[in-house]
């Protein structure tokens, strides 16, 4: 009788995830496998700090449009004399524009050392009219006072002057003392106003 090929030994099984399977695969010459519990805990920690760095960076830039948005504003209610003339010539068309829009009437009333808004209500009683931030009270900065106020065919306004838009805006003609001169608002019938600063020309 011939003898019988001797068997071979079955090579061990090895596991294919876990630690240990890791390790066996290593020795093996596998590379080590994926899923493990340590893969895992990096991938989850991989994800919180992902969404960290997100939440931050939104944080960042709410915050500079914040401050963007409070610096533009700021520039307006500066009591700076510039600024001050520039923001009552945007008060006047947007007086203009709410009248027209609304169909109630808006008066400004000019101050000794500010103005303030009114508006007509349902019984044509004239009433404050507070909507910020464009129609509330203003102090003028220091410099600034008014020199008069000429409504188109008619005579110098009083001294405590009223201006009035209704559905169609007046013509008129706004003067604000300056140490530099009087700064001209010229209020066009289309609610447009044009500012002529002191040594400009006339519109």
């Amino acid at each position: 009788m011939s003898a019988s090929p001797p068997l071979l030994n079955p090579s061990p099984a090895l596991p294919l995830s876990g630690e240990g399977g890791s390790g066996a695969a290593r020795a093996a010459g596998f590379p080590p496998a994926k899923g493990g519990r340590g893969d895992l805990a990096e991938r989850t920690h991989a994800q919180r700090g992902f969404t960290l760095i997100e939440v931050m960076v939104v944080l960042v830039i709410m915050g500079v449009m914040a401050t963007g948005i409070s610096l533009g504003i700021d520039s307006l209610r500066g009591r700076d004399a510039d600024q001050a003339l520039k923001r009552l010539r945007l008060v006047l068309e947007a007086s203009a524009d709410r009248a027209s829009v609304r169909g109630r009437p808006i008066a400004i009333e000019l101050l000794p050392d500010g103005y303030r808004f009114a508006a007509l209500d349902a019984d044509d009683n004239w009433r404050p009219l507070i909507d910020p931030p464009v129609f509330t009270e203003r102090t003028l900065p220091a410099g600034l006072a008014w020199a008069g106020l000429r409504l188109d065919g008619q005579a110098e306004a009083s001294a405590a002057p009223r201006l009035q838009f209704g559905t169609q805006a007046p013509e008129y003609e706004l003067r604000v003392a300056t140490p530099g001169g009087n700064a001209r608002f010229t209020g066009k019938a289309s609610g447009e106003v044009i500012l002529s600063l002191p040594g400009q020309g006339a519109p």
